[in-house]
């Protein structure tokens, strides 16, 4: 067995001393002094390791190695303690390390990292070769980081083997301190590592596979490319609620999006002093009028005072109203007038006026309110347009009309009288969502209590919800997208509805005590009563009036949202007020917490993840070696942060990367939800978004496209699957039993393509052809647009050539599922 020349280590700490406080340098004159808590252990090789469980580390004053050129560092690590970066080896740089051989937090995994430059500020590109497995607590590993200049990469080795590849080209020298048991970050030490390090090497070379084989101790013909389904030893069952929707109105998803009312301000409350989106026609003047108003909830309307025939008023709608060819859509307003009374024609047309696309006449008006509503259809001739507005317009030559809740919707889905846009529900069906969390978000907390989501405003007529300001993100809500919408939402989509309860902390820091706060607390039990209550009971009797007498079904309540930002520490208090009163009423409910809390149990904990793309594409083995004793896991929001309005492929590629953890670890992480879901791309105030629109067309993000097929394409049972010597690829694999097929997931990252010996166990037949459906792109920074909104799709073809054993290849920067029916 050949592993090829080994060169001389710069540097060679065995550790073998077993007392004092220095570690000898076998290669040379770099004795390290062991630190703090330092000591030492039984050894993995010889008779001593170092010892780290207690703190403290290991360090030279000098580098041993110069980073800018080809180096390798390699290592024998026991982390005793999961959790947080923990750096084996490194070498001080001013501000940074020069490198970290480590276990990194975000990602749950081994990784060799280096940063382009010696700055946090360059964190955010850091060059990270990431593990395809997650280290095992109490046990050995050997670490093997190269720096291969040639070849611009650095590489991982685990135990022998290749696990991680990615482009680096930004060497640069660090002067300071080698050390090991720790690292360095902002100038201060850091990451220190728990547990126990053993036979350290440094190279001044890039060492291939063979002598980081040798290394290790691993014969050659262990370190070859292998991807492995276990088919004989199933896993734990899918959890049947993973894929999900968290939806909170930014981004103008909900108001001028996802609801489909076209007019903009309808009820003319998003501004006390000023008509917001509205303008007069002809000669006629418009103002606001607090003392004309509709009812005790919109307590202010649009006064029109008449000095021409054809003076009215005009609404420019969400960035336009969207006009197509024969289509019916329905307005309705509240008008009175005493000496104006009509007709009033209402019309679509273009932005300057040029062109009717539709309209009708309501013949009379009447001096007390009254609601005209009225039907407009445009020509099969019309022309596709998104700049038209809405405008009324009277044949009266003088006298006042005052006008509220001025309304236009074109088709609806479902045909829902105050309902959605077909075209993004369209989009949200093909997720085949198991679940809504409703209404989520910062949008449910407000910037102050007073501009929280406020359930009991948003039932009933939309006529008499006043609406709020969604100061977390900038516009006003008509609330017409209410709790009732939001669960006939879910039930259009046979979705169960995961219901957010505001718990007394917004954005801004207030957190509401005392009375109040018990009145919000009983604001969630009438909550939890209108969704389930039956009809006899005081708020089942209002959601039965409200046209919906059937009981919604109700498995979870989250209590609050993002509570980790309330440096109070009020929480732990709010939650037990919470979850004494739900629990005391409905004891099979199941509660999510925010963040942890001690003096109350919860059933499922809500965590988020906004990280970079890469991140993701290292990170799909968070969860693997998470407890499965305490409470299950809801990753409520996540996504790759790369890409505006939407993700590229590159971001793609991390989200499913990290589905393929999620749907792994499903009998922990029991649900997911991307966020945010949408985005009108006039107003993307957060930055990475699943799907993109304006207020005519829509389009899915290849993330979007990503998560259709991970959550549709899967089956029942997680089946253990592994990859070896396969650096960039994530992989899972679900079985559905009752039919057998196998579908596995494979996720390459690289930028090459990976031929590989796929192995299946515990089979006894496969059937020679099956189907693979692929995501792909020309490049990781392609992406769809509302210009080009197919550019990245699925393609899904036949497959030959199956069997126990086959070879697979999988393309650069792809997304596969192979489905592989197998007795």
């Amino acid at each position: 067995m050949t592993h090829g020349w080994m060169p001389a280590p710069a540097a060679h700490w065995s550790f073998d001393e077993g007392s004092g406080t220095t570690a000898a340098d076998s290669a040379g004159g770099h004795p390290a002094t062991l630190n703090g808590a330092a000591g030492w252990a039984a050894g993995e090789s010889g008779g001593h390791s170092l010892d780290l469980d207690a703190g403290g580390n290991a360090s030279v004053p000098t580098p041993v190695v110069d980073t800018s050129g080809d180096f390798t560092v390699a290592a024998w690590v026991r982390p005793d303690t999961l959790g947080g970066f923990q750096t084996a080896v490194s070498i001080d740089g001013t501000a940074v390390s020069g490198f970290y051989l480590q276990i990194r937090d975000d990602t749950g995994t081994f990784a060799f990292t280096r940063l382009p430059a010696d700055s946090t500020a360059a964190n955010s590109s850091a060059a990270v070769a990431g593990a395809t497995l997650a280290p095992v607590q109490g046990a050995w590993h050997h670490l093997t980081g190269v720096n291969d200049t040639a070849a611009g990469v650095v590489r991982l080795y685990v135990d022998g083997v290749l696990h991680g590849e990615t482009p680096y080209h930004g060497g640069w020298r660090a002067a300071g301190a080698t050390a090991i048991g720790r690292g360095l970050y902002g100038g201060a030490q850091v990451d220190q590592f728990h547990g126990l390090i053993d036979e350290v090497y440094v190279f001044s070379a890039a060492l291939d596979g063979d002598q980081v084989a040798a290394l290790a101790g691993v014969p050659v013909g262990d370190t070859r490319p292998l991807l492995t389904v276990d088919a004989a030893h199933p896993g734990p069952a899918v959890s049947p609620e993973l894929g999900g929707i968290m939806f909170e109105d930014i981004n103008h998803s909900g108001e001028g999006g996802l609801y489909a009312e076209l007019v903009n301000n309808r009820s003319f409350m998003a501004s006390a002093t000023t008509p917001l989106h509205w303008s007069a026609v002809g000669s006629g003047a418009i103002a606001l009028d607090p003392g004309r108003p509709l009812n005790s909830a919109l307590t202010r309307s649009l006064r029109l005072t008449v000095s021409a025939s054809g003076d009215g008023i005009a609404n420019e709608g969400f960035w336009g109203i969207p006009v197509r060819p024969a289509t019916t859509y329905r307005a309705s307003f509240f008008a009175a007038s005493a000496d104006a009374a009509g007709p009033v024609t209402v019309s679509i047309e273009s932005a300057d006026g040029g062109t009717v696309h539709a309209h009708g006449t309501v013949p009379a008006l009447t001096p007390g309110w009254r609601k005209h509503t009225l039907l407009l259809r445009t020509r099969p001739s019309c022309p596709v347009a998104g700049d038209a507005r809405l405008v009324l317009r009277t044949a009266a030559t003088h006298g006042t009309i005052w006008f509220s809740q001025v309304s236009l919707f074109p088709p609806t889905y479902k045909n829902r009288e105050n309902g959605l846009r077909v075209d993004i529900m369209e989009k949200l069906a093909a997720l085949r969502p198991r679940f809504i969390r409703l209404p989520g978000g910062n949008y449910l907390e407000g910037n102050t209590p007073a501009t929280r989501f406020d359930w009991k405003n948003t039932i009933g007529p939309v006529e008499r919800r006043p609406g709020h300001m969604d100061d977390a993100w900038g516009y006003w809500s008509t609330d017409g997208l209410g709790l009732l919408e939001y669960l006939q939402w879910a039930e259009d989509l046979d979705a169960k509805p995961v219901l957010a309860v505001y718990a007394g902390y917004s954005l801004k820091g207030e957190v509401v005590t005392g009375a109040a706060f018990d009145a919000l607390v009983q604001d969630a039990l009438d909550e939890i009563e209108y969704v389930t209550g039956p009809v006899t009971s005081v708020w089942g009797a209002r959601r039965a009036a409200d046209g919906h007498p059937r009981p919604f079904p109700l498995e979870y309540v989250e209590i609050g949202n993002e509570d980790w930002f309330d440096r109070t520490g009020s929480y732990e208090q709010r939650f037990a007020a919470f979850h004494d009163a739900i629990k005391a009423r409905h004891p099979d409910l199941k509660l999510i917490a925010t963040t942890p809390v001690s003096s109350r149990p919860y059933d499922v904990i809500d965590e988020h993840f906004y990280p970079s793309a890469s991140s993701f594409q290292n990170g799909s083995h968070k969860y693997d070696n998470r407890s499965r004793s305490g409470p299950k896991v809801f990753v409520g929001e996540w996504a790759s942060q790369e890409g505006t309005p939407t993700p590229d492929f590159n971001a793609a590629l991390g989200d499913a990367s990290w589905l393929t953890g999620l749907i792994r670890n499903s009998d922990l992480v029991v649900m997911e939800s991307y966020a945010p879901l949408l985005v009108n791309v006039h107003n993307a105030v957060w930055k990475t978004n699943l799907i993109g629109f304006d207020n005519l067309t829509s389009y899915g993000s290849p993330s979007y496209h990503a998560q259709v097929m991970l959550t549709n394409l899967i089956g029942d049972t997680i089946i253990p699957t592994s990859v070896r010597a396969l650096p960039g690829l994530n992989v899972v694999t679900t079985r559905d039993r009752r039919t057998g097929r196998l579908y596995l997931v494979v996720v390459n990252t690289g930028a090459v393509a990976r031929t590989t010996p796929v192995r299946l166990t515990g089979v006894r037949a496969v059937r020679p052809d099956g189907r693979v459906t692929q995501l792909t792109a020309a490049s990781p920074a392609d992406t769809n647009t509302l210009a080009d909104p197919h550019r990245i799709e699925p393609r899904t073809s036949r497959v030959t050539g199956l069997a126990a054993s086959f070879t697979g290849t999988f393309p650069a920067h792809s997304i596969s599922v192979l489905q592989i029916s197998a007795g």
